[in-house]
């Protein structure tokens, strides 16, 4: 053991960290994205990049110069990120992308240091802060994403630089850093936004006095976060719409007939998988046995699955991508409308006429794939879905071990409790949003959370290792 852990150190998890990252961008991600051209294959890396390019050439920030709505489609954080390697590149795209991804790699390699210096400075001893950096140098959904030009890596960065600071015993600077921090990765991910009020609520236990948290230093937080991520809905405001986070639709995938089917089907179900496939696939569509609250209703759905299918807007732009037709639908057109006004109608009677299952029955099935996801959709071969199956059983593993941990620390004392319990807020505050309100269940948007969880999730191993009579004493 002592051989062992002499190698623990953080210089040497640093080390590792990066080694496991570079390793995967060159070897890994090529055959667990399908492509060697991964980075940017995704479809909000392209709403971020023609939005950061009208900026440049245009002076405006848009998703498409031809749409009003355009300028709130994507909050601007990730493009900002990808701002200086465009410029750098001499705007060529694909040297940009090599340098955005070499960049992420960099940073999420950093974020196991920032992982030790958040519990060192929540009062962990040198066990705690190592083994909690070790998780996060090893965690798969960190290196799976690192290389992947999506705002989920970098966010995760800037989420931990702000905990960073405001885990220090902060000065002023410390303060106004971790609130542009914590802005910043709101306007990369807007699901952070959870963690302010988390934060806040941990800076009022350590002030102890709500009238005393605004006249100490503890303010220069809140007036730079506020400055950071309020400058986005302040500038919608010039524009004349308020709009905090973002202008989903849109005139191409995201038209009304398209955003109007997903809020439909996530009032009966989960995913809004197989319906969607099976739709832009024009087979017929099993839709779920609640949909059916009318005799009628069977018709009805009947036929919209054809409309989706021929001449909804949004959905030809889907065929049009998976290679199913040769062009989209360019102008909205009456299909487009009678697709929206009949889905929207069907999901008013489920909130009127089928209150529990849509306010407990669907939430709850949201909170289990939440937790309890366990493979990809779609055709995938057996070895992408061994893989995805493992890693999603190691994330709800590290998440109960998370949330036992923070249990344990009571007891413990290995890390202060009010952190932890921000932690849980965080936690707490998101589920609920994303399951019982958004309902889009995609797993990444899950990923700030369970990395926070990584810290108390060491505790959990430090305990059930030493019920095993196995005692970690390496030092850092």
């Amino acid at each position: 053991m002592n051989r062992f852990e002499k190698l623990i150190s953080i210089r040497n998890i640093v080390l590792l960290g990066l080694i496991l990252r570079v390793a995967f961008m060159i070897w890994g991600a090529p055959i667990y994205y399908g492509t060697p051209e991964y980075a940017a294959k995704g479809g909000d890396t392209h709403a971020w990049v023609v939005s950061m390019q009208n900026l440049v050439h245009t002076g405006t920030y848009t998703a498409d110069t031809n749409y009003d709505d355009g300028k709130f489609f994507r909050p601007p954080g990730y493009s900002f990120f990808l701002l200086p390697f465009y410029f750098l590149s001499g705007f060529n795209l694909k040297l940009m992308y090599l340098l955005a991804q070499i960049f992420q790699v960099l940073l999420d390699t950093i974020s196991i240091l920032l992982i030790y210096r958040i519990i060192k400075n929540a009062n962990g001893n040198d066990k705690i802060a190592l083994l909690g950096s070790l998780l996060y140098c090893i965690y798969p959904f960190s290196i799976v994403w690192s290389p992947y030009l999506y705002a989920e890596s970098p966010s995760v960065f800037f989420l931990l630089l702000s905990v960073y600071f405001i885990t220090k015993e902060p000065q002023k600077r410390d303060y106004l850093f971790s609130g542009i921090a914590l802005g910043f990765a709101v306007l990369l991910r807007v699901q952070i936004i959870f963690a302010a009020p988390a934060i806040a609520i941990y800076l009022l236990i350590k002030n102890k006095s709500f009238i005393k948290l605004f006249v100490t230093p503890a303010l220069f937080f809140f007036i730079a976060f506020g400055l950071t991520y309020g400058s986005w809905p302040i500038r919608n405001l010039c524009y004349g719409k308020f709009i905090p986070a973002e202008e989903l639709q849109n005139d191409k995938h995201f038209s009304a007939d398209f955003i109007a089917y997903m809020f439909y089907i996530w009032s009966v179900k989960t995913d809004h998988n197989p319906q969607f496939e099976q739709i832009i696939n024009g087979q017929k569509v099993e839709w779920p046995e609640d949909s059916y609250l009318h005799p009628e209703d069977s018709a009805t759905l009947a036929r919209m699955a054809v409309l989706c299918n021929t001449c909804g807007r949004g959905f030809s732009h889907f065929k049009a991508s998976a290679g199913k037709i040769d062009k989209p639908i360019l102008e909205d057109n009456d299909c487009t409308k009678e697709i929206a006004a009949t889905f929207n109608r069907l999901r008013q009677e489920q909130i009127k006429e089928n209150k529990f299952h849509f306010y407990i029955t669907v939430p709850l099935s949201n909170l289990k794939k939440a937790l309890f996801k366990f493979s990809l959709y779609g055709e995938k071969s057996f070895l992408v879905k061994l893989v995805s199956t493992v890693l999603f059983t190691y994330r709800t593993l590290f998440i109960f071990l998370g949330l036992i941990g923070i249990w344990l620390n009571r007891k413990m004392k290995l890390i202060n409790q009010d952190f932890l319990m921000m932690i849980l807020i965080y936690f707490t505050l998101w589920y609920l949003v994303i399951c019982f309100g958004y309902r889009n269940m995609e797993i990444r948007y899950f990923l700030m959370n369970d990395v926070l969880l990584l810290i108390p999730a060491s505790i959990s191993i430090v305990f059930l290792l030493e019920k095993m009579g196995l005692k970690i004493n390496f030092k850092n």
